[in-house]
């Protein structure tokens, strides 16, 4: 007898479905995973910001500063170097924006291995960071801007905080700090430095080594004839004498050339007269002042600033610490003929060169007088030919070159 006829009626009915069901695939196991893979699944949580990551928001972040218009990103953009926006002259700041910095913004890249400043044996300053110095580190260089009346001028620690509390990934930068929500004033604000820092510290932008230069010591580019040449001069000490203070090869303990030595000079760059509001009285002495005092007394080092990297220099003007240059080809020619073509430089008046018109006259014996610097009646270090060449040179340094 067949089998569904011992069965009984139910429970044949019940067997025949399901084997239809099975014969056009809607067996009851897939129906079951069907029903499985349609219900809807909570979404994963996003992973909690880093450090890093909140530094780098603070950093775009113009709600940090008291005119609501200056981020740290506004005078260190990324495009240029992480120095000053193009075209700019001195960086506006202050509590409404309109305020004139002092100083151009110097690029922010390169720094990891300046070291705390310090004054050796022989009087020679180095180390630190801004154009005098007078941060020992990148926590300290970060906070400055922060409070200073000219730039992103927050009042006093109160002011930042609040400020950092509106913001809409406070939250985040609590967790990222191990803060508790009723982290105080002081707790927020050092959370807030210290995420800058750890942003520029770990952060390979700050640090990429990819320019044409780094390509060439690898082995992967060659120079144009041009601008080997302008590296044979730049390296001269008897021409350009750049390498002096701009090393090109690496320090101990390295394997790239940060090109700079963070040493001090005095360089008697002219005056920076496209500010009709400056205060012809006012004079900008660099480690003597005004932004440090501990060293106003000692008049050898005024006039004196910081040497800063010339890497990725073809895209950080203006140039020099009162942006007194618009084009790299202007700042070498001054090196070549300050001393030679001095009308070339400074102000005329009754018929009279006025050089070194940015220190006063009591300090002008700081200034650098060797090569490529050249005194009246010498052949001059470099030709305008020589100049071209270094020029073309110091734009292998800039970041992003590609073999392609």
């Amino acid at each position: 007898m067949p089998i569904l006829a011992r069965l009984t009626w139910p429970t044949a009915a019940i067997l025949l479905l399901a084997s239809l069901l099975n014969a056009c695939g809607g067996g009851g196991s897939s129906a079951a995973t069907a029903s499985a893979t349609a219900m809807p699944t909570t979404p994963a949580a996003p992973a909690p910001l880093t450090l890093a990551q909140v530094g780098d928001k603070l950093f775009e972040d113009t709600s940090l500063s008291a005119s609501g218009k200056q981020a740290c990103a506004s005078c260190h953009v990324e495009a240029r170097g992480h120095a000053d926006a193009a075209g700019s002259f001195l960086p506006l700041g202050g509590p409404d924006g309109t305020h004139q910095g002092l100083r151009s913004s110097p690029s922010i890249r390169y720094l990891d291995q300046a070291g705390a400043f310090a004054i050796d044996a022989q009087g020679r300053a180095r180390g630190g960071l801004f154009w005098d110095g007078r941060a020992n580190s990148r926590a300290e260089q970060a906070r400055g801007p922060l409070f200073n009346p000219d730039e992103m001028a927050n009042a006093d620690v109160a002011a930042l905080a609040a400020r950092l509390r509106a913001l809409p990934y406070a939250a985040d930068l609590r967790t990222a700090a191990n803060l508790p929500a009723t982290a105080t004033d002081d707790q927020l604000v050092d959370a807030a430095i210290a995420a800058l820092v750890r942003y520029q510290t770990d952060d390979a932008k700050f640090r990429p080594f990819t320019s044409k230069f780094d390509a060439v010591q690898d082995g992967s580019a060659t120079f144009t004839p041009q601008e080997q040449r302008g590296l044979n001069l730049f390296n001269d000490p008897q021409r350009g004498n750049c390498a002096s203070c701009h090393d090109s090869r690496p320090a101990p303990g390295l394997t790239r050339a940060l090109f700079t030595n963070f040493s001090y000079h005095a360089l008697g760059v002219p005056r920076n007269t496209s500010d009709a509001t400056a205060n012809p009285a006012f004079f900008d002495l660099g480690l003597c002042g005004p932004l440090r005092s501990d060293l106003a007394g000692r008049a050898e080092l005024c006039g004196r600033f910081r040497v800063p990297t010339l890497r990725n220099v073809a895209l950080t003007a203006p140039y020099f610490h009162n942006a007194s240059f618009a084009t790299l080809e202007d700042v070498v020619a001054f090196y070549a003929t300050r001393d030679l073509d001095p009308a070339r430089w400074y102000p005329v008046v009754n018929g009279q060169v006025q050089p070194y018109n940015d220190l006063p006259a009591a300090y002008r014996a700081n200034v650098e007088r060797g090569a490529p610097f050249s005194r009246p009646g010498q052949a001059p270090a470099l030709s305008a030919q020589d100049v071209t060449d270094i020029v073309a040179f110091l734009r292998t340094l800039t970041d992003g070159f590609t073999t392609g």
